[in-house]
């Protein structure tokens, strides 16, 4: 056999091959490049997305105790101990009503005391209370009252008897002991607290109201 004959029937397969990946003997599989490309609508258009990011961790809702029994120099104490980092510390007002005082204020000193505690005992004042003051002044408490109404009512009796220099003054108690509030997240109240309390051994926790 000549090599012509061979050589002749090589690029006779070789046309055949050509024409058959142009799709001329029928339709092309559409997994061949030219075909796929040809499906990529607007493809300059695609853009690569970023990565979603991962939600932020849940922050700690923060506790609340109310820390009783302290007086004022260890309240006062506590609000500056180190262990206090990252809580929040408040002197809460006393939760104790008003009391309503029926009295003879700013009397100069004592001997102007003693003269109007005794003109009161002329005009039949047998309950009656001198104090004295820091600055040296004094005052006559003739009555304490839980309500402002029961203190004026008082107060126009003794009018009525002629005495005209007693008032009605109402007045904050003063607290036995303070009370402070204390907030944090859980996790750190519940490690600081015994450490803030530790040096006071009258000092115990309640939950804060609601």
């Amino acid at each position: 056999m000549t090599m012509r004959p061979f050589f002749f029937l090589l690029v006779l397969a070789n046309l055949v091959f050509f024409a058959w990946a142009q799709g001329y003997f029928g339709a092309m599989d559409e997994n061949r490049e030219p075909e796929r490309l040809a499906q990529q609508l607007q493809a300059e258009k695609l853009r690569i997305l970023p990565t979603a990011a991962a939600p932020a961790a849940k922050t700690e809702a923060k506790a609340c105790q109310i820390i009783n029994g302290l007086g004022a120099a260890d309240a006062e104490a506590l609000m500056a101990a180190p262990a206090a980092a990252g809580t929040e510390l408040k002197i809460l007002p006393s939760a104790e009503p008003k009391i309503h005082l029926v009295a003879i204020l700013d009397l100069a000193n004592q001997a102007v005391a003693e003269r109007k505690a005794a003109e009161l005992s002329r005009f039949g004042v047998t309950e009656q209370k001198t104090v004295a003051l820091a600055d040296g002044r004094h005052e006559i408490i003739l009555g304490s009252f839980d309500t402002e109404a029961a203190a004026n009512e008082f107060l126009q009796g003794l009018t009525k008897r002629g005495i005209k220099s007693a008032r009605v003054d109402s007045r904050d108690p003063a607290p036995l002991k303070i009370r402070v509030e204390a907030r944090a997240p859980a996790s750190i109240l519940l490690r600081q607290l015994p450490l803030l309390i530790a040096p006071y051994g009258n000092a115990t926790l309640a939950e804060c109201e609601k």
